[in-house]
């Protein structure tokens, strides 16, 4: 389990049913140790044929179930799963920690995980919210910071569903001309090169 920011853990398969057991870890800012405000699965559970674990252990933790397909089986999953999880783990941080967990730690979580940092901060793009995971990740486990990316495979489709949701777009002086430019292009009969 790695921790990426205040109150935000990624994690794998073994960290997500620890947390559904009711591990405890302190809560910032006053440290106080605490099961998991929510965690979020986004694989099976269980993985194996074991029992099966029906919920979280602490009636004060919440679980949200997601399981995607390791890979992806298509964007629209991720992307309901995005629709649902970021609430919830915005909602959740606010009582204590969260815990967003796939089977290796290293794509679906990570991108969830760097989802929930875009959607946190509109001047950051997906490629820092990627290495911001990455270099937790790494601190946690003493990699050295120059080889970090290597911790992380988000799928392409993850990626991609990142891009068309968080990144933003120029300016509007930037991409097109304005409504007065745009109107003096019309009664002369040229069309504008741009709309908005």
């Amino acid at each position: 389990m790695w921790k990426i920011r205040e109150r935000l853990y990624l994690g794998n398969y073994w960290s997500g049913e620890q947390a559904l057991l009711g591990q405890v870890l302190p809560v910032e800012p006053d440290g106080i140790e605490q099961p998991f405000a929510g965690i979020v699965s986004l694989c099976p559970v269980p993985i194996e044929n074991a029992e099966p674990l029906i919920g979280p252990i602490d009636p004060d933790t919440e679980w949200l179930h997601l399981p995607i397909a390791d890979g992806g089986s298509g964007e629209g999953e991720f992307e309901a799963a995005c629709d649902l999880a970021l609430p919830f783990i915005r909602c959740a941080r606010k009582r204590g920690n969260v815990l967003v967990h796939c089977t290796a730690g290293m794509s679906r979580s990570v991108s969830l995980v760097a989802a929930v940092l875009c959607s946190e901060d509109e001047s950051m793009d997906v490629a820092q919210a990627y290495f911001e995971v990455a270099e937790a990740k790494g601190r946690a486990m003493g990699v050295d910071p120059s080889e970090v990316e290597m911790l992380i495979a988000p799928a392409w489709e993850f990626r991609v569903h990142l891009r068309q949701r968080f990144e933003r777009k120029a300016p509007r002086s930037e991409r097109s001309a304005t409504l007065d430019e745009k109107n003096v292009n019309a009664e002369s009969g040229q069309k504008p090169d741009t709309f908005c």
